[in-house]
């Protein structure tokens, strides 16, 4: 994980409705892991044809005849990192999950090996950069996923976020301590060649690490944090990069087929300790994490996901890591992986 990168989840302006990523693994926070126990529900019909009542998004990549421009012109993704360049992102007809097409990032060596990255917002009103944001408590996030048989690695995958209603470009804080305040995000990652599975999270409990001197400016690091209105080096100069919480026992991603994943994620009564993360492969719980806190003030709220596969060419090691999306959904409930 790169010490420069940019807080996961974080947003800056890059494509035509754009944005950045995401930040570096270390120790695990105050946080309890639970182990996989939440229940999904039952989830009732639906399709992005004729959505579920809770549904705020449903992509399926069928508008456009597979022209990545015009379906991203009529899609509700309001930014794209490497919507560009067709070798980071494109529509592809080869073994969708349903319909004709899913979403395809190739990471192709003429694009550096490079991933992607669109990313939702619950915008109030038409979907666009810079618009006002609609607050929600709790979001499931659910993607088809099928990573290619020589699949290793990504640097950071799903992600679920939250800011301020009038901070549509969050704070891009990789390195700093959340105030509770300002933004919230969990992303789903693995590790590499294994595909075993964790939470990399930032929140105002995390731990952090005073040896970031070894490889960065620490005063500089200090000051960037200062300037932003987060509280990193208070009491002691340190640099806090996102908290990897691994599931117990191992939760492992499926290499070489269509899997479907769902992440949720349940934002805590502000100061208290009752906010949780969860996510599902398949259907079947495979990680939960309790009693966290994101939050302290009642205006932070979760307004956006990540649908991305970030990786840089530095990270890729001379490797293309494949990777096919498809039947995404956003919702207030649990969603399955039975409605597409």
């Amino acid at each position: 994980m790169g010490c420069g990168d940019s807080a996961a989840g974080s947003d800056s302006a890059v494509d035509s409705r754009a944005a950045t990523d995401t930040g570096a693994a270390t120790d695990t926070g105050a946080a309890t892991d639970t182990g996989p126990r939440v229940d999904t529900g039952t989830p009732g019909p639906g399709s992005c044809s004729d959505p579920a009542a809770d549904w705020l998004f449903c992509e399926d990549f069928e508008a456009g005849g597979g022209d990545f421009d015009t379906w991203f012109a009529a899609s509700d993704f309001v930014t794209s990192k490497g919507g560009d360049d067709r070798g980071r992102l494109n529509l592809s007809e080869q073994e969708p999950h349903a319909g004709r097409w899913s979403m395809h990032m190739p990471a192709s060596p003429d694009s550096g090996y490079q991933g992607g990255n669109l990313r939702w917002f619950a915008c109030e009103g038409d979907q666009r950069t810079n618009c006002p944001l609609r607050s929600y408590d709790r979001l499931h996030f659910r993607a088809f996923v099928r990573f290619a048989d020589d699949h290793r690695y990504v640097h950071h995958f799903l992600n679920i976020g939250g800011s301020q209603p009038d901070r549509f470009w969050s704070l891009g804080a990789a390195g700093c301590l959340p105030n509770g305040e300002l933004g919230m995000s969990t992303t789903v990652d693995h590790h590499p060649n294994s595909h075993e599975s964790f939470f990399y999270s930032y929140f105002p409990e995390m731990t952090c690490s005073t040896g970031c001197s070894r490889y960065l400016d620490i005063d500089a690091q200090c000051m960037q944090c200062a300037d932003k209105g987060l509280p990193t080096c208070t009491d002691r100069q340190q640099c806090c990069w996102g908290n990897t919480l691994e599931a117990t026992p191992a939760a492992t991603f499926p290499v070489g087929r269509w899997f479907c994943l769902e992440m949720m994620m349940q934002a805590n009564t502000p100061g208290d300790h009752d906010g949780t993360m969860a996510y599902w492969i398949d259907g079947e719980p495979a990680h939960q994490v309790d009693n966290m806190l994101w939050r302290t003030s009642p205006t932070l709220a979760l307004n956006r996901v990540g649908l991305q596969h970030y990786i840089e060419t530095s990270d890729a090691d001379g490797h293309s890591n494949q990777v096919w999306f498809d039947d995404v959904v956003v919702s207030t409930e649990p969603i399955g992986c039975e409605r597409f």
